[in-house]
């Protein structure tokens, strides 16, 4: 009966980790659009990535798309190499086409952890 009890706690333990909420280690990067510029070949949307969690992130993908309605007109892709807990970092995305012209959506996608 005891080794069975112990069975249950093991099992109810690891249940509850399984259904928590992520850890306040695991990063949670926001992206702030910034200024829209034009450069020789088009155009540069600067953001910043804010870091709202302890957790550091490393090869954070930003996505930013351009969109005429529900039709995609333009895609870029942007890879920052590291954000510290609680911290920010800023970078562009570059578009061939004119950014305020369309929806901009810039989200990020995807990190590693260090």
């Amino acid at each position: 009966m005891t080794g069975l009890l112990l069975i249950l706690s093991v099992v109810a333990v690891i249940g509850r980790e399984a259904i928590r909420e992520p850890a306040a280690d695991t990063p949670a990067i926001a992206i702030q659009v910034g200024a829209i510029g034009q450069v020789a070949d088009g155009f540069v949307v600067a953001f910043e990535a804010l870091n709202q969690a302890n957790g550091t992130a490393v090869a954070v993908e930003i996505e930013g798309t351009l969109m005429s309605g529900s039709s995609l007109v333009e895609r870029s892709v942007a890879t920052i190499d590291y954000v510290p807990g609680h911290g920010r970092t800023s970078g562009g995305l570059f578009f061939s086409k004119d950014p305020r012209k369309n929806r901009l959506i810039v989200r990020a996608t995807g990190f590693q952890d260090p």
